[in-house]
This record gives C-alpha cells, structure tokens and sequence, in this order.
C-alpha cells in the first residue's frame, strides 16, 4: 500500500526520515527507510513524501519519492526555496520550529539569522595581519611596512609578499591600523601613519613627539568603499633626521579590513 506523508526528520547519514502521515495527528513513522535513488537535497521537512508499506506493516515502510508542499501539517507553506541541484538554497525551518534563516552558497551555510536577531555570514570577508619583525623607516621617506604574518584571512586577500590587502568583493570595508617606533626623543618631530588605496593617499594620521617621549603609537580608521581587485597597503613616515626603527609585533604593527556592506 501507499500513503502520503510529511517530511518530520531527516538523516543524510542513515538515510532513515520520520514521516506523518497526511490526515492523522496520531499516526508517524519514525526511523524508516528512504529510497536511496531519491537525492540528499530532495529530502526536505516538511515536503511531501510517497510512503510505501508493504503487506501494511509499518516495520518494512520506505520513502519511495519527495516534493515540495503546498501547504504542510507543520503549519503553513513549504520552508525552503533551492536551486536546481539543491545546492544553493534559503531555509526557515531546518528542524521542526526552528525559526531560523539559512541560505547555503554551493552546499556551504554562507547566511544564518538566528531567532533572536543575531546575524551570521559565514563567508564575509575580513583580515587581520601584522609586521613581526622591527623594520627600519628612513628620514622622511614614506615607507610600506612589512605586514608579513597573518592572524586571519577569511577569503585569502592579503598578500604577504606585497604586503597588501585587496579586495575580492566591492563594498564598503572599515579598516584600522597600528604603527609603533621605538627610541624617538626628538622634540617637536613626528610620525605618520598612512594607508594607501591603490598607490595614492586614503588617509594619514600624525603624531608629534615630545622630549620625553621613548615610544610613540599612531593609530588609524576608516570606513572605505573598494571596488574588486581595489588594494590597500600601511606606510609610516617619519621627521627623525636618521633611520627610526618601528616595532615589529602583533599590537605595534597591523592592519584589519573587515567588509561591513
């Protein structure tokens, strides 16, 4: 015999679903085959699924087909919106009652909107890379400096040979920076931190130095919009009147890019 149900649960792994059969509250399948010539990203809750039980014993039931819903004993329409091969989809209800968002990008969960507002993009891109040697800087020479070590690189922009970041996307992109010397004591002298979009200035950041002075950070920020292939890059310049050495560690010497749009 053959009954209509709905998709309850879903295991990829043990191809086994639990079904409700259509017109009963009390009547559901739990732990029962699923064709396997039936594809993974067909089998959604809350579809439709084609039940076939054999001699009506509900041991020996399998999952013989599965489609959308127009509407579902779940309540309402169906949860999810997917491409031809199932692949790239929306989703609001994973599991029963979820109340959650998903949207997968090539089978990789990229957008989950939690039910308590709280957004994730798995996939955004964003960058944190710093300097871990000191670098010597000469008098009055803008300098790039040597952002050789990356602490994270969600979509592999930053170059650490060219020590530079460049834009995969085009958005609007916030970014910060740190420079640091070491052994300044001329007063009245400064440093300068710069960031560079394609060759020519973003903007730069002074710092005038005091007698007392040993050490001297120039921090900086920005909200900047990229286009692709659009690349940014760290200077620092300095009024010493000789080469001045810049601290090469994590908090001295960096750079984050983080596409916010």
């Amino acid at each position: 015999m053959l009954e209509l149900g709905i998709l309850k649960t879903w295991n990829a792994t043990t191809y086994k679903a639990g079904v409700q059969l259509v017109g009963s509250l009390t009547t559901y399948l739990d732990d029962i085959s699923v064709a396997t010539n039936i594809a993974p990203e067909a089998m959604v809750l809350y579809n439709y699924v084609l039940v076939a039980i054999p001699g009506g014993n509900p041991r020996d039931a399998c999952v013989v087909a599965s489609w959308p819903a127009g509407s579902s004993g779940g309540g309402g329409g169906g949860t999810k919106i997917q491409d031809a091969d199932g692949d790239t989809s929306w989703d609001v209800e994973q599991t029963a009652d979820e109340d959650k968002v998903h949207g997968k990008v090539k089978g990789v969960e990229a957008f989950l909107l939690h039910d308590d507002g709280i957004l994730d993009l798995a996939k955004q891109s964003y960058v944190f890379a710093y300097g871990n040697t000191d670098q010597s800087v000469p008098n009055a020479t803008w300098t790039v400096m040597n952002l050789n070590t990356i602490v994270t690189d969600k979509q592999g922009e930053f170059n650490t040979t060219t020590h530079r970041f460049t834009a995969k996307r085009a958005g609007v992109y916030m970014l910060a920076a740190t420079i640091k010397t070491m052994n300044f004591t001329v007063d009245g002298q400064y440093i300068c931190l710069g960031v560079l979009k394609n060759g020519g200035w973003l903007f730069d950041v002074y710092v005038v130095a005091a007698a007392a002075n040993k050490y001297i950070s120039a921090n900086g920020s920005a909200i900047v919009t990229l286009a692709a292939n659009d690349y940014l890059e760290l200077c620092a310049y300095q009024t010493k009147g000789a080469a001045l050495t810049f601290a090469g560690t994590i908090g001295s010497m960096n750079m984050m890019v983080l596409k916010v749009a």
